[in-house]
């Protein structure tokens, strides 16, 4: 699989009647958190040399590596840290959120046909009014997209490509993040791959709520499409320079309110993805695991998980710095 063809939003029929749209693999609930979150926009300045956070455990001849990741970010933005490069190179064993084989993309593509068109007759003119459909349509042609093609998306499936075109219409067809290069680098390598979920496990979580909790978000996101780049840029940066308290406190903020939201993208799958983790603490090799950066920090995060565990975690130093705790034992 080459790097043009993970990358690229096809837009092709997948009905006889409705144009549909399909993306790199590991995208399917990346969509919808990216949005919530409004993560990385298409276009940020990198001022400094890039320190993301990286963590570490140990057990006896098992290591683990657990790695933020950010699902989309500009093109040539540099993230790779000498110690991140260390890790990948180092690692057995890779670990990411789901599948990217040909079949998972399929999968999704029939999920997206099967649960992201309106019925017929049905068309989003007759749920947003005429402001909202302005502004819906003038970020799809500002991107290059006709909006005639997206009138009978479902609301969730709305937000997604409106939420894309707005923050990345300069290169909405080559999408592409940190998950992309480390499974592209374990794969020319032979490397074991693992996932934490399935397809379906991810794309139902897109469809959660009745079509009017999904027309009010679907509006919401129109109003606040003007904030989402400063937003993101903040994210990006906050990312970049490995301050995990921060991004923490700012994905705690950006669900603010929304507590069921946050347990159902976020918390609960932590606690389901523990296992896991743990489990690769007896394996007798080093792995790395690479999920989203909204998973790591906060009280329910992956590293607060381990930590409640009994789990000794360490923060990776940089620069020559030294390793720290991360459950604050020896604080």
């Amino acid at each position: 699989m080459g790097r043009t063809e993970r990358s690229e939003i096809v837009l092709d029929c997948p009905t006889s009647e409705q144009p549909g749209w399909e993306m790199s693999r590991h995208r399917a609930v990346s969509f919808f958190v990216a949005f919530l979150l409004l993560l990385p926009a298409g276009v940020v300045a990198q001022s400094a040399a890039p320190n993301p956070a990286l963590w570490r455990i140990r057990n006896g001849a098992s290591t683990v590596y657990v790695f933020g990741s950010l699902h989309i970010l500009p093109q040539s933005f540099k993230w790779r840290a000498p110690e991140i490069e260390s890790a990948i190179a180092s690692s057995d064993t890779f670990v990411f959120e789901v599948p990217v084989d040909n079949a998972a993309t399929a999968r999704q593509k029939e999920f997206i046909v099967k649960n992201g068109l309106l019925p017929a007759g049905a068309s989003l003119r007759k749920v947003l009014n005429r402001i909202e459909f302005d502004t819906y349509s003038r970020v799809l042609i500002g991107a290059g997209l006709k909006p005639e093609h997206f009138t009978r998306y479902r609301p969730w499936l709305a937000a997604v490509i409106v939420g894309l075109a707005y923050v990345h219409r300069r290169d909405l067809t080559m999408l592409r993040g940190v998950d992309d290069e480390i499974i592209e680098y374990a794969q020319s390598e032979g490397k074991e791959l693992r996932y934490l979920e399935n397809i379906e496990d991810q794309m139902k979580l897109l469809v959660m709520g009745d079509d009017l909790a999904q027309v009010r978000a679907l509006k919401r996101q129109l109003i606040s499409l003007p904030k989402s780049v400063s937003h993101t840029e903040e994210l990006v940066h906050t990312w970049a320079q490995g301050d995990a308290e921060r991004f923490a406190a700012m994905i705690e903020q950006d669900f603010a309110g929304h507590v069921e939201a946050q347990d159902l993208l976020i918390s609960n799958r932590n606690s389901n993805w523990l296992p896991t983790v743990t489990e690769l603490l007896t394996a007798n090799k080093t792995s790395m695991v690479t999920v989203g950066a909204a998973h790591i920090g906060g009280s329910k995060g992956l590293i607060s998980l381990l930590c409640a565990a009994g789990r000794d975690v360490e923060r990776v130093g940089v620069n020559g710095a030294p390793d720290t705790d991360a459950c604050g034992r020896n604080s």
